[in-house]
């Protein structure tokens, strides 16, 4: 649902002041979207419904929360300098914690919601030292009938990972006191054009470290198996990578491959890091507009330079994991990897060991999503009854269950 009313700027004040006064349960909605549980009946679909599910979970325990909050402070001044400082709306606390709640129901005023929304929420969070970027919960009341807002609402929800929840204003008969707020919910277009943009063949990158055998911890023992040591310590290994990956947010997914002790070659191990590249593909309207306005001779680097910078943020994690995990020093060798290469060569996705896969961000949500859908079927008799691993982890943590997830979502072909 999008499309709220305006109000004048003179009236907003009064829009505050009556939310103060009778709280959020007193005007918030009813949704069914976000106040009923789903039942899913098939599995095996398109990718963009897997995130619109795990993003209606968030919004629903959200709304939950938000809606039986109460308000604790409002035009909350918050100091920034010694003769600056910010209004925030109104502060809130719910049963899990803080919320801060931004007024945007003017015309013209929504632009900047986001970016003043995420100014207080980080204010807040530095109060405490070593909150996370989770720990506020972040609400806007406003129209979004602006493009940019809604997508940056979908980025706040699906890679920034933020809590943040909107809603939009609706006055029944005019007056202020006929308030009611709507829980804002992307429609299935939107979900459908954020994942056919991001999450697609073009858009993944892939870093790869390789390094020799190690006596005693990773080494060939002839035979077509694996040794239990080797295996333990490039599982450790792609482990430590996942960390790495998390830390800086990134959505994809790592893994190590050792070829079978027959194959010839000096790459006898290589840690890949395969992550979505957002500058590969930007959208193409907002940047023709952006790029007419820049001198020529800049406009191919403006586009290729953070495309890679990227692929550097990449094999700067690859490096890292050889500095903090073998011995000082360690002989390797970096370079990146065409996606077709990681995942569609017989050579390579076949005839040679891959282990320790660990997926991280959206592709681990997307992925674990469907993974639980499918177990959930099963458990009810309308699943496929395939071969699963009655402890889940195995499954998240299988190259082949992720490769089979990748074929499903369409990544694996042009």
């Amino acid at each position: 649902m999008r499309g709220g009313q305006r109000v004048a700027k003179t009236r907003e004040d009064e829009v505050q002041k009556y939310l103060y006064e009778v709280g959020l349960s007193a005007v918030i909605e009813y949704s069914e979207a976000l106040e009923t549980e789903p039942i899913r009946e098939t599995y095996g679909v398109a990718l963009w419904e897997v995130m619109k599910s795990r993003t209606i979970e968030k919004l629903r325990r959200l709304h939950r929360l938000v809606k039986d909050g109460e308000f604790v402070g409002s035009k909350v001044r918050l100091p920034i300098s010694k003769t600056r400082s910010m209004e925030l709306d109104l502060l809130g606390q719910h049963e899990e914690g803080v919320f801060v709640l931004e007024l945007k129901v003017a015309g013209g005023a929504e632009r900047n919601a986001f970016s003043e929304l995420l100014a207080y929420s980080n204010y807040i969070a530095g109060m405490f030292t070593m909150s996370g970027y989770r720990d506020i919960t972040n609400v806007l009341v406003a129209n979004l009938d602006a493009t940019i807002t809604r997508q940056a609402f979908l980025y706040d929800l699906l890679i920034a990972d933020r809590d943040t929840i909107v809603y939009t204003p609706h006055f029944e008969d005019g007056a202020i006191s006929s308030l009611r707020l709507h829980p804002y919910v992307p429609s299935d277009d939107e979900f459908q054009r954020f994942s056919s943009k991001l999450l697609s063949h073009e858009s993944m990158a892939c870093a790869v470290v390789t390094f020799p055998d190690m006596d005693g911890w990773i080494y060939d023992c002839g035979g077509g198996e694996l040794n239990a040591e080797t295996v333990q310590h490039l599982e450790m290994m792609s482990s430590y990578a996942s960390q790495l990956m998390e830390a800086e947010r990134l959505h994809g997914f790592c893994f190590a491959r050792k070829p079978h002790s027959k194959q010839q070659g000096s790459d006898r191990n290589s840690i890949f890091i395969c992550a979505l590249n957002p500058f590969r593909l930007p959208v193409e309207q907002r940047a023709d507009s952006l790029l007419r306005q820049l001198k020529p001779m800049y406009r191919d680097s403006f586009m290729e330079s953070p495309n890679v910078g990227f692929h550097k943020r990449l094999l700067d994690i690859a490096k890292r994991v050889i500095q903090d995990c073998l011995p000082h020093d360690y002989q390797h060798s970096l370079k990146t990897a065409p996606w077709h290469l990681v995942v569609k060569s017989t050579r390579l996705v076949i005839d040679i060991h891959n282990l320790g896969f660990r997926p991280t961000g959206m592709l681990r949500e997307a992925y674990v999503a469907d993974l639980n859908s499918k177990y959930a079927l099963d458990a009810v008799g309308k699943g496929y009854r395939e071969d699963f691993s009655l402890l889940k982890v195995n499954e998240v943590m299988n190259w082949v269950s992720a490769w089979a997830f990748m074929e499903t979502c369409g990544w694996l072909y042009d």
